[in-house]
């Protein structure tokens, strides 16, 4: 046992390590750009349009398309005559960034509507978008309606719907469209449906939170920017070549919905049950803004079930907005997912610790809503309070355990030294000691285990918790990223990780360890210098989090201390000298 703090230390290093290894960008990141319009240029329109050989000749240009838009105080959104889409849309509730002088916008520079419909090239096999001219029908405050033909004469009639307002118990962000196809054949046509896409966020430059996601109700599908980029992998594992796009089938169990999304927002596009047949279908694409940046987003096909006209309607909503957890686990069919909480080592999932701390955050953030500008800095401080009079007693007996293995600490020494040679000797005695004097060693462990998850579930949920954006607190202007306060060239220098660095040694010097020695001190020490350097390009909230939690330790530890701070150390017996 005289070990476990030496194997507790390499396993924290090591997993922090690896943490820090895999969290860094795998290439020289961009200029990063917030979420605002650019404008779709020639050069750009050639890279991200397939070629269109069998509709091409009715398709309407973006200049020529008429525009229509609707708004519900979260929402305006723009629609176009040109293939009876979404242009884009204003999140009129979530600044593009520190200066709030605009808006996030979704789908902006896209050449690609959201909702666009696809048909397949019998020539090519390849979903082409559909971009011939939609004549619009009829249009009030809150919806739309068009109409319009495929290539063969397929009639189509789309119709948008947007909730007028949260109160009236629809979700806002949640635009409800039909599209209903009437067959001019024998066979209805198949139509496929974009998700549109975003920008990426400045704290995701490395483009890890980019993706296309489905969900079947068992699985979830997970596509990354990645996979249309060329990779060497590591060490030459897991190299590949870049995709064009990214095909994915559910059979049997359809997909309940298929989302594109950035760090922070998504687009999803949920399908009625009824509506979603025995097959689906997506495709993946990856969508060239400029030079630089490039998105991703999905053209995806129920089957649907043809009505006596042989008609298919594709009937569901299209979220559109921002990734907060009471809002997305509000949605049907477990959209929350879209949160993406990534996996330790690959597999080891901190999803349900991850929604239950976000849940408690929420509900505490309710609370304080009062508190003004600063009220999720608060949240996060009593969020910190709450854990440590959770993990309280526990840390209290590791505490007691400690104080009662140093005052043992020369008897423990004294048979280390005599059965030094002789492992099962050493441990068998060691117990007897320790069970004598009622000493639990494994009571040390019990708030590492607790910690740990906490700490991971942390750091998964604060890196996509679009609540903490553009959230102040003190001197940090966004809970969401580092609390830069100057930069010495360009490198930033961040107060909260250096403070959680200082005060983790401290609470560390003031820890009792009797069993320690140098090896392992210089471990434990290590670790102070390694925890500020891996969290000091994360989320500000995630430092605050375990800087919080050092001072609390700390006014633990001073306040469980003895009268006169003085532990009784029993001292070895002394060897009998030999006439």
């Amino acid at each position: 046992m005289d070990r476990k703090n030496l194997f507790l230390g390499v396993g924290c290093i090591a997993a922090a390590m690896f943490i820090f290894a895999v969290s860094k960008p795998n290439e020289p990141a961009p200029s990063a750009t917030s979420a605002k319009s650019v404008a779709p240029t020639a050069a750009t329109a050639a890279v991200s349009a397939p070629a269109l050989s069998s509709i091409s000749s009715s398709a309407q240009s973006i200049a020529d398309a008429q525009k229509t838009v609707i708004s519900n105080g979260y929402l305006k959104v723009t629609f176009t005559s040109r293939g009876g889409a979404i242009e884009k849309a204003e999140l009129l509730k979530q600044p593009a960034d520190l200066s709030k002088k605009e808006n996030i916008l979704f789908n902006a520079g896209n050449v690609d509507s959201a909702m666009t419909l696809g048909v397949t090239n019998r020539a090519t096999n390849r979903v082409e978008p559909v971009y011939s001219e939609f004549k619009l029908v009829s249009s009030s405050a809150t919806s739309v309606v068009y109409q319009g033909k495929l290539e063969d004469g397929t009639k189509v009639t789309r119709t948008y719907t947007l909730p007028v307002s949260e109160n009236s118990g629809a979700e806002p962000y949640s635009i409800r469209f039909q599209t209903k196809v009437e067959a001019s054949g024998a066979v209805p046509t198949r139509v496929w449906h974009s998700t549109g896409t975003w920008h990426y966020t400045q704290g995701d430059a490395a483009h890890q939170f980019m993706s296309v996601l489905a969900d079947n109700g068992e699985d979830l599908t997970h596509v990354g920017i990645d996979v249309f980029r060329d990779s060497s992998g590591f060490f030459g594992l897991g190299a590949h070549r870049a995709e064009l796009e990214h095909p994915a089938i559910a059979a049997g169990k359809p997909f309940n919905w298929v989302s594109s999304g950035n760090q922070f927002f998504a687009s999803i596009i949920r399908v009625e049950p009824g509506q979603r047949g025995a097959r689906s279908e997506l495709v993946a694409r990856p969508v060239k803004f400029d030079s630089q940046e490039v998105g991703i987003q999905a053209f995806a096909y129920w089957e649907g079930v043809p009505a006596a006209d042989l008609s298919v309607t594709t009937e569901g909503d299209f979220f559109v907005g921002p990734k907060e957890y009471a809002r997305l686990a509000a949605l049907p069919d477990d959209q929350v997912s879209v949160l993406q909480f990534s996996k330790i080592l690959g597999f080891i999932s901190f999803g349900a610790i991850c929604k239950l701390l976000l849940a408690c955050l929420g509900g505490i953030h309710s609370l304080l809503t009062w508190s003004g500008a600063w009220s999720w800095g608060w949240a996060i401080v009593l969020l910190t309070v709450i854990i440590k009079l959770i993990t309280w007693p526990l840390t209290a007996a590791q505490q007691r355990t400690a104080q009662k293995m140093q005052q043992f600490k020369g008897p423990m020494e004294e048979i280390r030294e005599k059965y030094k040679n002789d492992s099962e000797k050493l441990n068998k005695e060691m117990m007897k000691l320790y069970t004598e004097h009622k000493i639990n060693p494994f009571a040390g462990c019990l708030p590492i285990f607790i910690q740990i998850p906490v700490f991971f579930g942390l750091y998964t949920a604060f890196q996509t918790t679009v609540e903490l954006r553009l959230e102040s607190f003190l001197w940090i202007h966004d809970l969401s990223t580092p609390d830069t306060l100057f930069h010495i060239g360009s490198f930033g220098v961040n107060l909260l990780p250096i403070l959680m660095g200082i005060t983790m040694w401290l609470s560390m010097r003031m820890t009792p360890t009797p069993s320690a020695d140098n090896t392992q001190k210089t471990i434990m020490y290590t670790m102070a210098f390694l925890f500020p350097v891996i969290c000091y390009s994360l989320p500000a909230a995630l430092s605050l989090y375990m800087t919080l939690q050092n001072l609390l330790t700390m006014l633990q530890m001073g306040m469980s201390k003895t009268a006169d701070g003085i532990v009784e150390v029993i001292p070895p017996k002394k060897k009998k000298s030999k006439n």
